[in-house]
């Protein structure tokens, strides 16, 4: 699925009328992919070329997604969506955990964002792991509590990033 400038709709960036810097995007992604030792989807791409790889926010009051688990769905708050420097380096973090071995990151799984669930900050992670079935699924994962299993410790957020863009809402309409 193509990402658009319209899927931005409810995000805010610092700077919405930036000139595009397409040198700079693709050396952020020439970089990301070498630190990190991925490919990344085209979808991750096209949103670092309509956001010139800047951090992005969801729209005040309209921030909010449900997290699927097994034992049923969390409200999430979404705090930001990262540049890819920042997804670098949380990624690094999240790999290189100083907690439990059960909390660390593996390749191909990257920190893209950060949001709140009401009890802990959290990590909105996405799958860029081509042979996964979960490839480019989103998740939230509570990183120093749960494990990284599907519906376990990763709450399925969408089955896309395009999709995951569409939905923030108010926490009422949840």
């Amino acid at each position: 699925m193509t990402i658009e400038k319209s899927d931005l709709d409810n995000w805010d960036m610092d700077e919405p009328d930036f000139t595009p810097d397409v040198n700079r995007v693709n050396a952020s992604i020439a970089f990301i992919q070498n630190e990190l030792g991925v490919v990344l989807s085209n979808e991750m791409q096209e949103l670092m070329f309509l956001t010139n790889d800047k951090p992005i926010g969801p729209v005040d009051d309209i921030d909010s997604v449900l997290a699927k688990y097994n034992d049923g769905s969390r409200i999430i708050g979404i705090d930001i969506i990262y540049s890819i420097n920042s997804i670098v380096e949380y990624t690094r973090l999240s790999q290189e955990s100083i907690y439990e071995s059960r909390s660390l990151l593996p390749n191909g799984l990257i920190v893209i964002g950060s949001s709140y669930d009401g009890a802990s900050d959290s990590s909105i992670i996405y799958d860029i792991r081509n042979s996964s079935p979960t490839y480019q699924h989103i998740f939230n994962w509570r990183y120093y509590v749960d494990n990284l299993v599907v519906g376990e410790g990763l709450g399925l957020i969408a089955r896309s990033l395009k999709e995951f863009l569409s939905m923030p809402t108010s926490e009422d309409e949840l």
